[in-house]
């Protein structure tokens, strides 16, 4: 796409919360990071759809040609969820492909209660979920949904003499789907998760992670000392230790130390991203085998680190 004459500058739009993988994605396919305009979110750190509009009719009118939206259910930092039926309907005035990024929470749509999550996604172009994330799948294995996949096969199909056999009209090959020519049999272990614990095994325990992050995040708005920092709508807590009136450059450094010391126990593993410039520590539960007893001896793995960084 780069260095074409006759292709206008293209634009990609996404929350400022969205995942780098959508920024590399612009970068193969040589739209470059100044093809992508990040759109402000709101106090949720969700995608403002009212703002994905002014900037699409700016760019039309600065000789732009906008192609896609990237809606993403679940972000990385903060699990939030974008407004997917509003950027669809945005998608549909402008005429521009709708990417669901549903790589992390998208699993949980198998929940009745969580089937909220789905609104919008019918009229979505293509959808992601990743199994690798949260449900139990070793690790790497994405799911790829499209209700176009002759779109795919246009951009992608390549099939020198040497490729072409005599029952390529009767399969479908997935090298004409992608950038891949050959690719392993992911799909195989999916099916091992899928057929052993069943539909009804999945949600029970998918569900069970949900409801131990609720349990933890009432614990860290409980306590007086702790800040939550973000909405819980899955598995994902996000939230800083928060000691009095101090500023926010010493609770960054404050939360970093923590967050080392916590590690350093060798018991749990929490993450780190920022929002809004303030350093914030991540707890995800997720794993196949975590129990309630694992955040309680988070809880008191957290616990001492404070003691220990006081």
């Amino acid at each position: 796409m780069a260095g074409r004459s006759d292709v206008p500058r293209l634009r990609l739009y996404c929350s400022e919360h969205a995942h780098s993988s959508i920024e590399k994605g612009a970068l193969t396919l040589g739209v470059g990071l100044e093809g992508i305009k990040k759109i402000p979110v709101n106090d949720r750190f969700e995608m403002i759809s009212e703002k994905l509009d002014e900037a699409i009719t700016q760019d039309l009118k600065s000789g732009w040609k906008p192609f896609c939206i990237v809606a993403t259910v679940g972000t990385t930092s903060t699990t939030s969820v974008d407004p997917v039926e509003e950027i669809a309907a945005i998608c549909a005035k402008y005429n521009l492909w709708l990417h669901v990024d549903a790589a992390y929470a998208g699993v949980t749509a198998m929940i009745p209660e969580m089937k909220w999550i789905s609104k919008g996604w019918e009229r979505a172009d293509s959808i992601v979920i990743n199994p690798h994330k949260w449900m139990f799948t070793p690790m790497d294995l994405s799911v790829y949904f499209t209700r176009k996949p002759e779109i795919l096969k246009q951009a992608f199909s390549l099939v020198p003499e040497y490729l072409k056999t005599t029952l390529d009209t009767e399969v479908e090959n997935l090298m004409d789907y992608g950038i891949q020519l050959g690719r392993r049999f992911r799909s195989l272990k999916l099916w091992f998760i899928i057929r052993y614990f069943g539909v009804e095994g999945l949600v029970s325990r998918i569900k069970a992670h949900i409801e131990l992050a609720q349990e933890i995040a009432k614990w860290i708005d409980d306590e007086k000392d702790f800040e939550r920092m973000a909405p819980v709508p899955f598995s994902t807590i996000c939230f800083r230790y928060n000691p009095g009136n101090k500023p926010d450059d010493e609770l960054n450094k404050l939360n970093e130390k923590l967050l080392e010391d916590i590690n350093a126990s060798g018991k749990i593993f929490l993450s780190h991203t920022k929002l809004n410039g303030k350093f914030v520590i991540r707890l995800t539960i997720g794993s196949i085998r975590h129990e309630r007893k694992h955040i309680l001896e988070a809880r008191e793995v957290i616990k001492k680190s404070i003691r220990n960084v006081k």
